[in-house]
């Protein structure tokens, strides 16, 4: 399940507007002496440097030249989320390109033919076609576009949810209507070509705030749920529901609705049942699979679909799915189509492919869509400063190494989204979503090695630490409907993930911070009550707790704000515990760890992810803001500022070792940063108050 950022279009907001000022109840700790930089201010990696004090500005630091310098698109991608076919042509929504770019494939050339802009939002998870034309539903304004391939025109017909919401999925009933589900209020629409006239059917299930999954036959259409997994049939022309599984199974993904049939894809399982939930037919999916994918029926009957994580093509005989080849490996995928009359299966592979693949010969093609011309740049997922002066960027699918002296990114593709990145020893260590994956990439050769899954109903990785020679600490959150996180101890060395479930009780783990000051290794971990979203929280307040990393336990737990749900991220210097909340956004303290006391609380305009460097905190926020935050500051400092949208992920900075630089992104562009705290490049000016439902929708995903 995708969780989006639309803090991206303004929604860093003033604390203030949601929750009042914030109380400062005491002075945190005196400046260490710092140190001062005299990079080269043409923004070349290797700068030297002196000491100084960093609580004043003492006319001898070098504050010349321009506070950033850019150095080309930090990621680029062919991401794609909708597709449909129309005739002897392929339609399909590029992700991250915004507005959203719509790209047309003809199937016979295998080339992109031309692409289309649509009105607004990041993407289109939802495609289908009805009267010879293209419908498409966009995310995070849940708008319904139509697209004419006769005439090229685009025109919305209309916008079926508030702001934040998405469109997860569209068919057309055998009669032309087309139908959509949608979050976060777990709807139904309906839309007559025909009359123009749109209709909303309805919440499918209290309590289920998506409707991922959709089908129509003559009478009913069907919707599938999140989280939990229910399939209900509304009656086309009365509205009336009907809830086909009282017990739900896992959440739904895919369905179809064929020869009288329902067939649901319900996280582990394919559900065969007739119209009104009689005579199921349960069929296990393979235990290598975590989900199906994408399904489709040839005009015999034979059912194919896809698995995730392998991308692996199934054929249902009987009640097996026996596996036919993967043309995509180790890829998601949003279509699988049967053409020619069923002999070849054409599957659009989340990364940016197509593929067509033989039916009876098992040889597959890939067009890839960066090659074809749908690339474009990539909101940045996550970064890393690494050996030589590479810079590591992580896209969707990709891992892109730059090494800005020689001006020659290198882009290797892997499976899913990099949520976090670090060097050791040269190596690039990546957390993956939505596999939990941890791999290892060796960016000189290009090799990519996988050193295990999290599993334990995890999916998103949230932040990685390194902790001694060859080990990272790497904490995660669960799938949607789940509140228990965990703490993962990655052994790069022997490959090994030692996982620690509900580490801190019904809660994601957010962020890890290690203190070894003492010589007893202490884990910091910071919570979320919302765990993966769309399930009631437990807990009234979000917590840090300290783990032994030796006895492999916690030590005590506290909550710095009472009332405040979600810590994004944080931080150790010198004893004292920095933090950023995602709920309320922006809100961040300062605890002394020794006492477990708050000294300092306060507000920026948006949350991100913090940073120590030469015994400062940094704070990088949405908005494009660069925040030092301490120590021995009342207010927090605007170090850098206009630095755009360009960050899927809580925005993050890539450190220089011995300088005063940190690498990060100036729009879409790779950018190198002087964020020297004695030359201030920014001005604190408040972003533009956001669409609080956008910001509450997205902070629930």
């Amino acid at each position: 399940m995708e969780r989006r950022r639309l803090l991206h279009a303004g929604a860093g907001f003033a604390l203030a507007s949601v929750a009042g000022q914030i109380a400062v109840p005491g002075t945190a700790k005196a400046d260490p002496a710092g140190t001062t930089s005299t990079a080269d201010p043409a923004g070349r990696a290797g700068a030297t440097s002196t000491t100084g004090d960093t609580s004043t500005t003492t006319g001898a630091e070098d504050c010349s030249g321009p506070p950033l310098s850019t150095y080309g698109v930090a990621s680029l991608t062919a991401a794609i989320v909708g597709m449909t076919t129309l005739g002897d042509r392929a339609y399909v929504v590029a992700r991250g390109q915004s507005p959203p770019l719509l790209g047309e494939i003809d199937l016979t050339s295998r080339t992109l033919t031309r692409t289309v802009r649509l009105g607004r939002g990041e993407g289109g998870w939802a495609a289908t076609v009805s009267g010879g034309q293209v419908y498409l539903g966009t995310y995070p304004f849940p708008d319904i576009y139509r697209f004419d391939p006769a005439t090229g025109e685009v025109k919305l017909i209309g916008t079926v949810g508030p702001s934040g919401g998405f469109v997860w999925c569209l068919t057309t009933a055998p009669d032309g209507t087309v139908y959509a589900g949608t979050s976060p209020r777990g709807e139904v629409w309906e839309y007559k070509p025909a009359t123009g006239t749109l209709r909303n059917l309805g919440n499918a299930v209290p309590g289920q705030q998506y409707v991922r999954a959709i089908t129509a036959d003559d009478r009913y259409v069907y919707a599938g749920t999140l989280p939990s997994g229910y399939v209900v049939a509304y009656d086309r022309t009365t509205g009336v529901k009907t809830n086909l599984t009282p017990t739900p199974y896992g959440g739904a993904a895919a369905m179809i609705a064929r020869g009288g049939r329902v067939i649901a894809a319900l996280t582990k399982s394919l559900v065969d049942m007739a119209p009104d939930g009689s005579d199921a037919r349960v069929i296990a999916t393979p235990a290598a699979e975590r989900l199906i994918d994408a399904m489709t029926m040839t005009e015999d009957g034979t059912l194919y679909c896809v698995g995730r994580p392998t991308g692996t093509v199934y054929r249902r005989d009987g009640d097996t799915l026996v596996p036919v080849v993967a043309p995509v490996s180790g890829d998601e995928h949003r279509a699988l189509i049967p053409l020619d009359g069923g002999r070849t299966l054409l599957g659009g592979a989340g990364s940016g492919r197509l593929w067509w693949l033989d039916v009876a010969g098992g040889q597959s093609d890939i067009l890839e869509l960066i090659d074809a011309g749908l690339s474009g740049p990539d909101p940045v997922q996550s970064m890393t400063y690494g050996s030589h002066g590479s810079v590591h960027v992580g896209g969707h699918f990709s891992i892109t190494t730059h090494r800005p002296e020689r001006g020659t990114p290198k882009r290797v593709r892997v499976a899913g989204e990099p949520k976090q990145l670090r060097v050791i020893d040269g190596k690039v260590y990546a957390a993956m979503y939505p596999s939990t994956e941890v791999i290892e990439l060796d960016p000189d050769r290009g090799r990519v090695k996988s050193l295990g899954f999290i599993d334990h109903e995890q999916q998103r990785p949230t932040d990685f630490a390194r902790f001694g020679r060859e080990r990272l600490l790497l904490s995660s959150a669960p799938g949607v409907g789940l509140l228990k996180g965990a703490l993962t101890v990655v052994d790069t060395w022997r490959c090994r993930l030692q996982v620690y479930r509900d580490v801190i009780v019904d809660q994601s783990v957010m962020s890890v911070a290690l203190d070894d000051r003492h010589g007893c290794p202490i884990a910091y971990l910071a919570g979320d009550t919302w765990g993966g979203g769309s399930v009631p929280p437990t807990r009234p307040s979000a917590t840090i707790a300290a783990f032994d990393l030796r006895r492999r336990e916690v030590l005590w737990e506290v909550a710095p704000v009472e009332g405040y749900a979600s810590i994004q991220h944080i931080e150790v210097c010198d004893g004292v515990l920095y933090g950023v909340y995602k709920r309320l956004a922006g809100a961040w303290f300062a605890m002394d760890l020794q006492t477990r006391t708050v000294l300092r609380t306060g507000k920026l305009p948006s949350y991100g992810e913090l940073s120590v460097h030469r015994g400062q905190v940094y704070a990088s926020v949405f908005g494009g803001l660069v925040y030092r935050l301490g120590p021995g500051l009342d207010e927090p400092q605007v170090v850098l500022g206009g630095l755009g949208d360009g960050w899927y992920n809580p925005p993050q900075l890539a450190w220089e070792r011995s300088s005063w630089y940190a690498w990060g992104v100036a729009g879409r562009d790779l950018a190198r940063l002087r964020l020297n705290p004695s030359c201030p490049s920014g001005v604190d000016t408040r972003v533009r108050p956001p669409d609080e439902a956008i910001l509450e929708s997205l902070l629930a995903n």
